[in-house]
C-alpha cells in the first residue's frame, strides 16, 4: 500500500488530533447555587459543555469514536492505494493492430460466439486505460500525478489517434474510434511515431545550451503495449529504447487455419482476343489438406464452379517443431516471458500449401468478374475465420486488336519484329504523306503510331513536348517544342553521346514488366535531359542518362527510345519483340477501362479519364460504411489520383463526360469500376503467435489476460466515517434522553 498525499494528511492530523483531545480536557466552571433537591445533580455532572481547562481525561466512548472518524478522514486525505502488479511506469504507448487479419472471427476463444480480433483488442485496450492510475485529489499540493497514455493504430501505415494524456475519456474515445482496415501489417512506422512523440532526453552543456540525445527518451520510463495477433512481417525492424518496456498482448486463436485468394489476373489470348483466361492463385495455411469450391461470377451471374484441393501448410526445416521439442539451438533474449500452454501452437514461419485454378470464357466486351471461395458442396458452416481474402475482383478490358501505323525510313529490324504481332492492321506511311496529313490537322486513323527517326511537324495542335494528340512510340528521336512563348519543353536533346548499357529499368512498368535489358549494348547513345517536375518520366536508364522515357501531356501519350536501335544490340535480342508488343498494348490500351491489373490494398490508384471529364466522384465499395464518397479533381492530362485505399471491394469512379471503351454509362453519368483486393500471402496466414521478435529481443505474450489497476481506498474510508458518525449520533441521543 502507498499513500499519494501522505504529507498533507500528516500536516492536517498534527493540528486536528490535538485539537480534539484538548476539547475533552476542558472542564465545566460551576457557580454555587441553592437548589431545592439533588435530583438534578446527575444531569449537571453529565453536562458536555466545557469552559474551564485541564480536567482529567476519562474513558469516553464518544472520544474514541471521534478519534476513529478523524483517523479515517486523515487516511482518506492521504489517498492510500493498493499497488497493482499488472504493469509499471507512468507513460504508456498503446499500439493497436487494425490490419486485415484482425478481422478474423476467432476471438475470444472461450466465448460462445467468436468475435473479431480488433473488437477484442479494443476491449482489452480500454481495460488497460481503465486500470491506469489517476491523479490524486490534491495532485498539485502533494505532487501526485497520474499515468499518461497515447494511442496509435497501425496496419501497413500508422497514425496517432491520441497523444499522451491522463484523460481516460479521451483515450477511450480514441480506441473506440479505430476502424477495421483490409491492408497488410507493418509495425516500423508505428514505432517511429511512438519514439517521435516520446519526451527526449536532453544533455545540458557547460555553457547552458541543451542538446537532444538520439535514441534515448527522457522522463519516466515508457511501457509499450502491443495488441495484435503477432503476424507482423517487419517486427524485427522495430527497436524500442533500452530503458523502455515492451508488453505483447496476443489476440486470437493460435490454431486458426485459412484458405485465401492470393493472386488474380485476367488476360486475353494474344492471338484470339475473344478468349479470356482468369488465373486465380490460392493458399492454404491450415495444417491439413483442404478442399474448396472456387466460384466465378461474371457481371453478377455464376459462370463456373471448380473444386480444388490444396495441400497442408508445412514447417520449414530450420523452424522449431510445433511440439516445442528442444533442439539445443541457441535462442535470443526473451523479454516479458509469459506462460503459454504447450499445445499445438503453429510456428511463427509456415510454408502454406499453394494451388490455383484457371477459368476460360469467351466474351468480347469488358466485364467485371468476382472469384469467391466457398465450402465444398454438401458441407455446412463457414469456410474459415477470415473472410476478407475469400473473394477477389478483376476487370477485363474489351477484346481489341490494335491498328498500328509506322512512319519509317525502312528499318528491317522494326518491320520484321512487327510482322509477327497479331495486329488488326499494320500500315507503313511514307514520311511525306504523314507530314502532309499533320499540316492539314488530320489525325491518322490508328490506335498507335510508331515514328522511327521521324518527328511530326509543329502546328497549332502541338503541345509543350512538340507532339499532337495521339499515342506514339518514338524511336531514335527526341521531340521538343521550339515555341518561345509557350511552357518549357519537358525534354532537351543534347546530341549524341558515346556507347552505353542499360543499367536500370522500372520492372513494374507495363511496357517493361517482362523484360531483361542488362544485356543491351548501345553503340551510339543520346544525351537527353528530363526537366524536373515535367510530365516526362524516365523508365529505363544507362550509366549516362535516360534510355527510355514515358511522356504524358493531355490527350498525348508517348514512349520515347531516344537512341538509334540500329546502332545497338537490342534488335538481336528477344526482349526487343517483347518490348514492342508490351509498349503497343500499353499505349493502345491506355484509354481502355480495366486495362490495368487489379489494385492491391494499400496502393495509391491513378486513373486517366477522357478529356473533358467533369464532376468526378469516387464511390466506396457497397457495404463499406467507414469510407465516404469523395470529390476528385483531374490533373491537366485527365489523371485522377486517390488513396492509399484501405478497404477491399469494387470502387466506382463516376463523372459527367465521354466514356472510354470498358466504361459504362448510367443515368447520364459515366462509371468506371476499380477492383481492389487484399492479395497478400503473409496476411492470409492468420494463426496467432505467442511471441514477437523485435530487433533487440524476443517478447513473449503476456500471461495476464485482464488488467487490474491501483485500488483506491479513500472511498471506503469515507464510508467508514459515515458509519462511525451514525454510531456516535446514536450514542449521543441515548445519553441525552436518559
Amino acid at each position: 500500500m502507498t499513500f499519494l498525499a501522505w504529507p498533507l494528511a500528516v500536516a492536517v492530523g498534527a493540528v486536528a488530533v490535538p485539537a480534539l483531545i484538548i476539547l475533552y480536557l476542558l472542564k465545566l466552571r460551576r457557580r454555587d447555587l441553592e437548589i431545592s433537591t439533588t435530583l438534578l445533580w446527575k444531569k449537571a455532572v453529565q453536562d458536555l459543555q466545557a469552559n474551564a481547562p485541564l480536567q482529567k481525561l476519562r474513558r469516553n466512548i464518544m472520544l474514541f469514536i471521534q478519534l476513529l472518524v478523524l483517523a479515517a478522514l486523515l487516511f482518506a486525505l492521504a489517498e492510500p492505494v493498493m499497488k497493482s502488479s499488472s504493469f509499471s511506469g507512468q507513460r504508456h504507448v498503446i499500439l493497436i493492430d487494425r490490419s486485415a487479419s484482425m478481422a478474423s472471427l476467432d476471438s475470444p476463444p472461450n466465448a460462445a460466439t467468436p468475435g473479431a480480433r480488433l473488437a477484442q483488442a479494443k476491449k482489452e485496450a480500454i481495460a488497460l486505460v481503465d486500470s491506469l492510475r489517476e491523479p490524486g485529489l490534491f495532485a498539485k499540493a502533494a505532487n501526485a500525478t497520474g499515468d499518461e497514455a497515447m494511442v496509435i493504430a497501425f496496419d501497413n501505415a500508422a497514425d496517432v489517434r491520441q497523444n499522451f494524456t491522463s484523460d481516460k475519456q479521451k483515450l477511450r474515445e480514441a480506441i473506440e474510434g479505430i476502424t477495421q482496415s483490409d491492408a497488410g501489417t507493418s509495425m516500423s512506422e508505428a514505432m517511429r511515431l511512438a519514439k517521435a512523440h516520446a519526451p527526449k532526453r536532453l544533455h545540458v552543456d557547460n555553457d547552458g545550451s541543451t542538446q537532444v540525445i538520439e535514441g534515448l527518451s527522457g522522463g519516466p520510463e515508457i511501457q509499450i503495449h502491443l495488441f495484435s495477433d503477432g503476424r507482423i512481417p517487419d517486427s524485427d525492424q522495430a527497436k524500442p529504447s533500452h530503458e523502455d518496456k515492451f508488453q505483447f498482448h496476443s489476440i486470437g486463436s493460435r490454431s486458426s487455419g485459412n484458405l485465401g485468394v492470393v493472386s488474380v489476373r485476367a488476360q486475353r489470348q494474344y492471338d484470339a482476343p475473344k478468349k479470356l483466361n482468369i488465373f486465380v492463385g490460392l493458399q492454404n495455411s491450415d495444417t491439413v489438406d483442404r478442399t474448396v469450391d472456387v466460384e466465378l461470377t461474371v457481371e453478377g451471374a455464376v459462370a463456373a464452379i471448380k473444386a480444388v484441393t490444396l495441400p497442408a501448410a508445412t514447417t520449414p526445416n530450420a523452424q522449431v517443431p510445433p511440439s516445442g521439442a528442444n533442439t539445443g539451438a541457441a535462442t535470443p533474449a526473451v523479454a516479458n516471458s509469459g506462460s503459454p500452454s504447450a499445445d499445438t501452437e503453429p510456428p511463427l514461419v509456415l510454408n502454406p500449401g499453394v494451388g490455383g485454378v484457371v477459368f476460360s470464357i469467351e466474351r468480347e466486351d469488358a466485364l467485371l468478374a468476382e472469384i469467391r471461395l466457398r465450402p465444398p458442396t454438401g458441407s455446412a458452416g463457414d469456410l474459415d475465420a477470415f473472410s476478407t481474402d475469400d473473394r477477389a475482383y478483376v476487370e477485363a478490358p474489351p477484346a481489341k486488336r490494335l491498328r498500328v501505323g509506322v512512319v519509317s525510313s525502312g528499318s528491317l529490324f522494326l518491320s520484321s519484329a512487327l510482322a509477327g504481332l497479331p495486329l488488326a492492321e499494320l500500315r507503313n506511311i511514307p514520311a511525306a504523306e504523314y507530314k502532309a496529313m499533320t499540316q492539314k490537322g488530320e489525325t491518322p486513323p490508328f490506335d498507335v503510331l510508331i515514328l522511327d527517326g521521324v518527328l511530326p511537324p509543329l502546328n497549332n495542335m502541338s503541345n509543350a513536348a512538340g507532339l499532337p494528340p495521339g499515342r506514339f512510340l518514338i524511336l531514335g528521336s527526341v521531340p521538343a517544342s521550339t515555341a518561345k512563348d509557350g511552357p518549357p519543353a519537358p525534354l532537351t536533346d543534347k546530341g549524341k553521346s558515346g556507347n552505353a548499357t542499360i543499367v536500370d529499368w522500372q520492372r513494374t512498368h507495363p511496357a517493361l514488366r517482362s523484360l531483361t535489358l542488362d544485356s543491351v549494348f548501345i553503340a551510339e547513345g543520346r544525351d537527353v535531359e528530363v526537366r524536373p517536375g515535367s510530365t516526362a518520366v524516365t523508365i529505363a536508364r544507362t550509366e549516362r542518362g535516360p534510355a527510355i522515357i514515358e511522356l504524358s501531356s493531355g490527350p498525348t501519350r508517348a514512349i520515347i527510345v531516344p537512341f538509334d536501335i540500329g546502332a545497338s544490340s537490342w534488335p538481336l535480342d528477344v526482349s526487343f519483340v517483347v518490348f514492342l508488343a508490351s509498349a503497343l498494348d500499353y499505349l493502345g490500351g491506355d484509354a481502355i477501362a480495366g486495362a490495368n491489373d487489379a489494385t492491391q490494398i494499400g496502393a495509391t490508384v491513378s486513373e486517366r479519364l477522357p478529356v473533358g471529364a467533369a464532376d468526378v466522384r469516387l464511390l466506396p465499395p457497397p457495404g463499406v460504411e467507414d469510407v465516404s464518397e469523395s470529390v476528385l479533381s483531374p490533373l491537366p492530362d485527365g489523371t485522377v489520383v486517390f488513396g492509399p485505399v484501405r478497404r477491399a471491394g469494387v470502387y466506382r469512379l463516376t463523372w459527367k463526360g465521354a466514356a472510354a471503351p470498358g466504361d459504362i454509362q448510367e443515368s447520364g453519368r459515366t462509371i468506371r469500376r476499380i477492383p481492389v483486393n487484399l492479395l497478400d500471402p503473409q496476411e492470409s496466414v492468420i494463426g496467432t503467435t505467442r511471441s514477437v521478435e523485435l530487433a533487440n529481443t524476443v517478447v513473449n505474450a503476456s500471461a495476464e489476460s485482464t488488467f487490474q489497476g491501483d485500488q483506491r481506498l479513500w472511498p471506503w474510508l469515507l464510508l467508514a466515517c459515515a458509519g462511525l458518525l451514525m454510531i456516535e449520533w446514536f450514542i449521543y441521543n441515548r445519553k441525552v434522553h436518559i
